[in-house]
């Protein structure tokens, strides 16, 4: 099995010296405005289950405003600016006239998405609770189950306009891990694909030189830019040199695996993609895993490192087993398709030469009938020149 060399380590920073991250940085720092309007307690719950998380370094900003139900008119302004509305209720309780008064002026104002949550026990719910909100586009939470904080945090990010996660997440710690979470795996099946899309091709010796080197510069590129983004998310100074210094150690692990799976592949060609789909996830999903912790908490025990890697390990396992029946899946189809073209195409070639054959023998009868209507012709044309000549030849007597 190959060793990582130091060369390796100067490749991948070669690579990663090559990301653009401003983009990503300026969708960090975008502005931000949630509105969360509701009743005390539960502006109250909302909160703190999106400000309680990991926060190791200085907070941006606070882009939560909590309003009151009843003072919802007096933010029509706020309201209209914002990037998202949180109406937060308690459903086992009836509005006061103070409260539909509220409710409905924030009906009849401009706003922006929204994510309703009614907060209580559902059995003690109502069946009506206000004529002014749809009940089945409202989220029953009850704060009591061990789930109603990840439930609340995946409304909000789920609500946020498309790339406002990472400003979010970056502001309010609370959406921190989930965040993190979904981006890990994203991240880590987009490398797995990458790995079978480039592992297939491999197995034809022609096209495996090219895309092995690319594979490994796709890997790496995610990684950072995932790394990257986790730094951000967890609010990290953006300075993006010096996050990657701070999580080389994780990376160059990450070198080590894609290494493996390079082996596998050339040592077992037809059964290496497996593996190298697996080494692909998993250590994407490992990066991901010790990045968010470091970024939390500035430390990553030994214990933790296996714990990250048991974990990366399962799940690996059993998305490459998918992916890979996937691929298969599709790849029979596509083989089938093409071998269908190919018949069409060979009975179409066929068909072409028996028109073709027989084209040929029509002109060849056409020839040969031509030919003796020539030679008939021919013929007749020599008789009567002889009969000509033979009239016109002089007698004893006229000569």
């Amino acid at each position: 099995m190959p060793k990582p060399q130091w060369s390796d380590f100067g490749a991948m920073w070669k690579t990663v010296r090559e990301v653009d991250v401003n983009a990503i940085r300026h969708q960090a720092e975008r502005s931000l405005v949630i509105v969360c309007v509701g009743d005390a307690a539960s502006l109250a719950w909302v909160g703190r289950v999106l400000h309680d998380g990991p926060s190791r370094y200085p907070m941006s900003p606070d882009p939560l405003a909590r309003v009151p139900l009843p003072e919802a008119g007096a933010f029509v302004d706020l309201l209209a600016s914002a990037d998202l509305l949180i109406l937060a209720l308690d459903a086992t309780s009836p509005l006061d006239d103070r409260g539909l008064a509220g409710l409905r002026r924030l009906s009849a104002t401009p706003r922006p998405d929204q994510v309703v949550l009614l907060f209580g026990d559902p059995s003690r719910a109502p069946e009506t609770w206000s004529e002014y909100l749809r009940r089945g586009a409202a989220i029953m939470v009850d704060p009591q189950s061990a789930d109603a904080a990840e439930v609340v945090v995946a409304a909000v990010l789920d609500g946020l306009p498309a790339g406002a996660g990472l400003a979010a997440a970056r502001r309010l710690p609370g959406l921190r891990p989930l965040f993190a979470a979904r981006l890990t795996g994203e991240v880590a099946a987009s490398n797995a694909a990458v790995a079978i899309a480039s592992g297939v091709p491999s197995l034809v010796p022609i096209l495996g030189i090219p895309l092995a080197a690319a594979d490994t510069v796709i890997l790496t590129k995610n990684q950072a830019l995932m790394v990257y983004r986790l730094a951000l998310a967890c609010g990290a100074p953006p300075e993006f040199q010096k996050r990657m210094l701070e999580i080389t150690p994780v990376i160059g692990g990450a070198v080590m695996w894609r290494q493996i799976a390079a082996a596998l592949v050339g040592l077992v060609p037809g059964y290496g993609i497996l593996p190298k789909t697996a080494v692909a996830y998993g250590g994407t999903y490992v990066v991901g895993l010790a990045a968010t912790r470091w970024y939390e908490t500035g430390l990553l025990t030994d214990a933790e490192r296996k714990r990250i890697t048991a974990e990366a390990a399962s799940r690996a396992r059993d998305v490459a087993r998918r992916m890979a029946a996937q691929a298969r899946t599709g790849g029979g189809k596509a083989g089938a398709r093409a071998r269908g073209s190919l018949d069409k195409l060979s009975q179409g070639a066929s068909t072409a030469r028996a028109q073709a054959g027989k084209a040929v023998s029509r002109a060849r009868t056409a020839t040969g009938a031509a030919g003796a209507q020539a030679r008939s012709a021919a013929k007749r044309v020599g008789d009567g020149g002889r009969k000509v000549v033979s009239r016109k030849r002089p007698t004893k007597e006229e000569a």
